[in-house]
Order: structure tokens, then C-alpha cells, then sequence
């Protein structure tokens, strides 16, 4: 009780608020909030045991009868016990010598919590036949309110339908969704890490509430929906036959309005829809308005290129889980990637030609993730380095080219060729290039090679000596000789 009213007075109840939520006296809360530690008597701590940690998992399986050789067994085989077996048996014998447990009343706040489950309800007339038929309760922890669905499954499908039929009749969302280890919801129903099912998973993250699973045989853990189930069957179906299932879904309908919700309830001595629409609806999270629609599921895992494959396409997911397998969920023409209940991509579905790669750049490492634009200005201030007609060759060579054509290994190979020749070299190499407007690596490669960079370049320069002397003659003489094969 102390527990409880620090924890709601912390939340920003006041005294008299908190006093009506717990059915106490005013003067009692006043009495806890100013001397909390009044009536509290300290206890001998008692000495700890190396099975403490297992506690829970031994006396789920002390209900399912299990033998103190089978316990230790399992203890062994599961979580690596290292302990002998009269250290078990004498830890059970103590469990079993205590007194009946004992249990907190939890008390939920307004629009903090909704519990879900089953409930067999025998058969219904279907098409003329007989199947068997379940309820899907889901119960408003606070006021009690609750939502009541007819199934044939408990299948995925099925199950999550259910939810957003339940968010709908609400008007909104609670917090946090305590469910059943149902196959549906939960694949492995660990204590200390329950494996949520995926598209379920995907689902709690699309309306924004907490997936939590009660443990394994501790139906404390939901006792308001289990309560509210044994009260679903024996109020409205026990001992009623419906001639087919539309006639029993309308008589749940008119009973869930006018009976279950309008009750006075046993705990708090109110009609839940009163304290619903009075107090809890208000405190729902709202409904997303983009609808949850199931389509498909899937496993992949990340290559090198960061991509992974679905239906012949390519998505891409951060490089930090290159090699991992992500589990990936088709919903409303989206994909959405997880890994360990946490989405890490999302994607528009493509929808042309299969092969393509649909790619978030933020998924590469940011030395990879370097956009043509920034190589561009990179290149263009390192060949401005080496010298001004590299600056010039690098200008009209990116302007021949284009932005969609550029390619920036022809800029790359020269300025590898600065780290071998001198910078020098290298820029009357560019000009000597540019000059025979050949602009490409291997032409500034070649020039450096051979050492020609600093012949002279004007056209009409001539190397032969054109002032007349004795011994020049008439080309055409030159002709005569040949014919006459002298020359």
C-alpha cells in the first residue's frame, strides 16, 4: 500500500485522488506520504541461496509436478547449473514448507494497461456445421471495460485482428498489452527474454504499445482478463444455443452493452463503462490512422552490399548487421526490417522489374556513403594543388563529360600519378594532354612516362632550317631521282 501511493503521488495524483482509486481513507494517505517509513519493522535479511535467480522457473516447475531429480535435470540443461542435486532438493523442500503465496493487488492507471486471452466456449453452428468456438476478451485493467470477439483460430491473423477490433471499440490504445504465451504472440516463452512473434512484434510497433507477456504458468500475472473470461462463459454462453454464429455474435454485441459493461463490478463497485468514458478513455494513446494490414513475412540475411533480398528485389538495411538474418514484414505496401524486436529499415515496396536495388545511403558506412557532387569538389581542389593547368584539364574534362557521365577514376589515376611525379611534371603533362585534346588517364600517364611534358607545343614551330644556302635544292628534283631509282 505504501509502495503504491508513493508511486501514484510521484505520478501527480493528489491525496484525495489517490484515496478514491484505492478505496482508502484520506487521512491514511496523508499518513504514508508524510512519514513513509513509520510503521515499517526491519527484517533479518535472509542468506541468500545460489538457486535465488532461478526461483521462479523452479516453482512453475513444482506446479507442473515435476520430480526434484527432473527439476535439477532441467536446471542443468537449461540455464547450466553447476550446483549438486541436494542443494535443489533442499531449496524445494523449502518452497514447498512455506505458507500459501501471497500477492500485491496491482493497480493500474487510467489507460496504462489492457489484458488479453482466450476462452473456450464450445461449439457454434457454422455453414450448417458444428466448429469450435473461442472468445478473445480483452479487459481495460483500470476500468474494467472490456471488448468480447467470436473466434474459429488462434492463429496470427486472427489475433491481431482482434486487437484492432478491441483499439477500435475503445477509441485508442493502452500503454501496455499483457498477453497469454500463446503461439500467436510469443514463440518461446522464456522468463527472462520472451521471444514476441514477429508480425505481432510489427504490430505493437505500429499502434505504440508494449507487448508484454504474463509468465508461464502464472495466471496472477492477467488475473482481471482470466476473471473476465470465466465471467464472459458463464454469463452469456453457458447453457445457451445459438441456431449460427451471426445470431450469437449479435446477442455478445447486445450483452457486452447492456449487461457486462453497465454492471456494478465485484472489485470496484462501479459500472466500467462509467469509470471508461469518466476517467480512462481520455488517457488512451490515439489509433494510428494508417491501418495495420498483414501481408507477409519473411527471413533474410544482410550481404556485403548491405542489401537483402524479398520477392526478387534488393533492400538495403544498416552495415552494421551485415551477415545477420533480420526478420522482414510486409504491411500496407512498406517492408519493414527487424532485428531482435527492433526495426532498423523501412522501405516502399517496389513494385517494376525484379533485380532492383532499393537503397537508404545512410545504411552504408560513411566512408562509403559519399555523394558524386562531394567527389567532384574533392577532386577539383586536389588538382588544383598540383597546378593550374591541372585545374584547367580537370574543368573542361568535367564539363565534356556531365554530372550523369562523369567518372571520377579518370581524376583519381591522375592524382595517383602526383604521388610519383613531380607536381610539376604532372601539370605540364595536363597541358600537353589538354593541348591535343586527348582527356584521359592514360594520355597524361604516358607523357609523364616518357618525359615529353616540357616539348614545345606551338603548331606551326618548325625544326628544319629555312634560310636558303648552296646546298638546298627544288623538291621536285627530289621526284626526278626517284623515278630514275637512284633514291
Amino acid at each position: 500500500m505504501q509502495t503504491t501511493i508513493k508511486t501514484l503521488f510521484e505520478k501527480g495524483y493528489n491525496k484525495t485522488q489517490i484515496a478514491d482509486m484505492l478505496e482508502v481513507d484520506r487521512k491514511t494517505v496523508r499518513k504514508y506520504l508524510k512519514n513513509p517509513n513509520k510503521d515499517c519493522q526491519l527484517e533479518k535479511k535472509p542468506h541468500p541461496s545460489m538457486l535465488d535467480e532461478y526461483r521462479e522457473l523452479i516453482v512453475a516447475s513444482i506446479k507442473k509436478e515435476l520430480s526434484g531429480q527432473r527439476i535439477f535435470q532441467d536446471l542443468q540443461s537449461d540455464v547450466g547449473f553447476e550446483g549438486s542435486y541436494s542443494t535443489v532438493r533442499d531449496y524445494i523442500r523449502k518452497i514447498k514448507g512455506t505458507q500459501q503465496a501471497v500477492y500485491m493487488v496491482m493497480t493500474a492507471l487510467p489507460g496504462e494497461e489492457g489484458q488479453v486471452d482466450f476462452g473456450y466456449i464450445g461449439t457454434l453452428k457454422v455453414g450448417g456445421k458444428r466448429k469450435k468456438a473461442w472468445v478473445f476478451v480483452m479487459t481495460l485493467s483500470f476500468s474494467k471495460y472490456m471488448f468480447v470477439r467470436i473466434v474459429f483460430d488462434q492463429c496470427v491473423k486472427t489475433f491481431i485482428s482482434c486487437h484492432l477490433d478491441a483499439f477500435k471499440y475503445f477509441g485508442g490504445v493502452p500503454e501496455t498489452v499483457i498477453i497469454d504465451n500463446l503461439k500467436a504472440g510469443i514463440l518461446k516463452a522464456n522468463f527472462y527474454e520472451p521471444i514476441v512473434q514477429r508480425t505481432y512484434a510489427a504490430f505493437a510497433a505500429h499502434y505504440g504499445f508494449y507487448a508484454q507477456p504474463s509468465r508461464v504458468y502464472t495466471p496472477t500475472d492477467k488475473g482481471k482478463v482470466e476473471r473476465s473470461v470465466d465471467y464472459v462463459k458463464e454469463n452469456c454462453f453457458k447453457a445457451r444455443d445459438f441456431k449460427d454464429e451471426a445470431e450469437a455474435v449479435a446477442f455478445l454485441a447486445k450483452w457486452l452493452t447492456d449487461i457486462a459493461n453497465k454492471r456494478i463490478h465485484g472489485t470496484t463497485k462501479k459500472r466500467p463503462v462509467e469509470l471508461f468514458q469518466s476517467q480512462e478513455q481520455e488517457k488512451l494513446q490515439p489509433l494510428n490512422t494508417q491501418e495495420f494490414i498483414f501481408s507477409d513475412s519473411a527471413v533474410g540475411t544482410v550481404n556485403n552490399n548491405c542489401h537483402l533480398a524479398y520477392k526478387g528485389n534488393y533492400y538495403s538495411a544498416p552495415f552494421q548487421y551485415i551477415g545477420l538474418e533480420l526478420n522482414l514484414i510486409e504491411v500496407n505496401n512498406m517492408l519493414k526490417i527487424y532485428f531482435d524486436q527492433k526495426e532498423v529499415a523501412l522501405h516502399t515496396l517496389w513494385e517494376g522489374e525484379k533485380g532492383h536495388y532499393v537503397t537508404n545511403k545512410n545504411h552504408y558506412p560513411a566512408s562509403k556513403n559519399i555523394t558524386l557532387s562531394e567527389i567532384l569538389s574533392r577532386q577539383k581542389a586536389d588538382m588544383a594543388l598540383i597546378g593550374p593547368n591541372a585545374a584547367a584539364f580537370f574543368e573542361v574534362f568535367s564539363a565534356q563529360a556531365g554530372l550523369r557521365k562523369y567518372d571520377y577514376r579518370t581524376i583519381s589515376g591522375i592524382l595517383a600519378l602526383a604521388r610519383k611525379y613531380h607536381h610539376d611534371t604532372v601539370d605540364a603533362a595536363c597541358a600537353r594532354a589538354q593541348y591535343y585534346e586527348s582527356f584521359s588517364y592514360t594520355t597524361v600517364r604516358k607523357i609523364c612516362e616518357k618525359g615529353i611534358s616540357c616539348l614545345p607545343l606551338e603548331e606551326h614551330q618548325a625544326y628544319i632550317n629555312s634560310t636558303p644556302n648552296e646546298f638546298a635544292r627544288d623538291l621536285k628534283e627530289y621526284v626526278s631521282l626517284t623515278e630514275l631509282g637512284v633514291l
